[in-house]
């Protein structure tokens, strides 16, 4: 499984990250990702399994999240992820019948030399955040990708995606980049690296702001400026997410797959990228 992992970019710049923010451990064919200070923030609160499940695992998998991750009322949700090599089509229906949602993520990967040159809006002033209120201003945007921005389970997840970044840029493993636009805030990414690769982590753009060279803009500043000499660069995005596109475009390709699936009360959001 660690050679699997290893080889799964996606993966395993998800684990190094993890650890620095929370706590990854290994129990028998699992890789277990916990958050105990977030018990209800999904994203970092699995089980990452060895290959697609069957149908016929998910009570088995049930009862191992519970015991190695956590169980009501603690922990609410089940999330299950893996390295997808499988060439055959997935079949999920034992678990979407139970609540269960399924997501196919494609792990983008660009080479340093390969980069393409992009044309870029010249109104996108790309710089770092530099203090509480662009964190404000992030907070209110990613606020408002989540399915249901009004639950409290959202607030209280984007609130510990904030602290968790911030951990992370205090560490010095990397930094918080937004794209401004008349001095207002419209897209922002962070960048974090584990040797030679840089990990992207959460691009967005306001809604009211895309199809205007936004991501192009920031994501070519933000490679051109402060990858350095690193060899790759590593973007994680759902597979059905409409960006896939416009990093394909500037020289990131798709080597590697990630799939899950995530059990989750009504109030608890889905998130696509990261």
């Amino acid at each position: 499984m660690q050679r699997k992992i290893e080889q799964n970019l996606g993966l395993a710049t998800d684990l190094l990250l993890h650890a620095e923010i929370g706590v990854v451990a290994r129990e028998g064919p699992y890789v277990i990702m916990r958050t105990p200070e977030a018990p209800d923030y999904f994203a970092g609160n699995t089980l990452v399994l060895e290959h697609r499940p069957s149908n016929d695992e998910r009570e088995r998998l049930e009862a191992d999240f519970g015991r190695l991750v956590g169980a009501p009322p603690a922990i609410a949700h089940r999330g299950f992820s893996w390295p997808e090599d499988a060439a055959r089509p997935a079949d999920f229906d034992a678990y979407v019948v139970h609540g269960y949602s399924a997501s196919m993520c494609s792990v983008l990967v660009a080479e340093r030399a390969g980069l393409h040159p992009a044309a870029i809006n010249p109104a996108v002033q790309v710089r770092l955040f530099e203090s509480d209120r662009d964190w404000d201003d992030w907070t209110r945007i990613a606020l408002a990708e989540m399915p249901d921005p009004a639950s409290e389970v959202s607030r209280r997840c984007v609130q510990y995606q904030r602290i968790a970044y911030r951990r992370l840029i205090d560490k010095q493993l990397g930094n918080w980049w937004g794209a401004f636009i008349g001095g207002e805030l419209v897209g922002s990414l962070g960048l974090f690296f584990f040797g030679r690769i840089g990990r992207f982590q959460s691009i967005v753009t306001r809604a009211d702001q895309r199809n205007k060279g936004v991501c192009r803009t920031l994501l070519t500043e933000v490679a051109q400026r402060a990858a350095g000499m690193r060899d790759r660069l590593v973007i994680v995005a759902d597979e059905s997410y409409h960006a896939l596109r416009i990093y394909e475009a500037l020289g990131f390709t798709r080597e590697a797959r990630i799939g899950s699936l995530c059990h989750m009360p009504a109030s608890v959001p889905a998130h696509s990228e990261t």
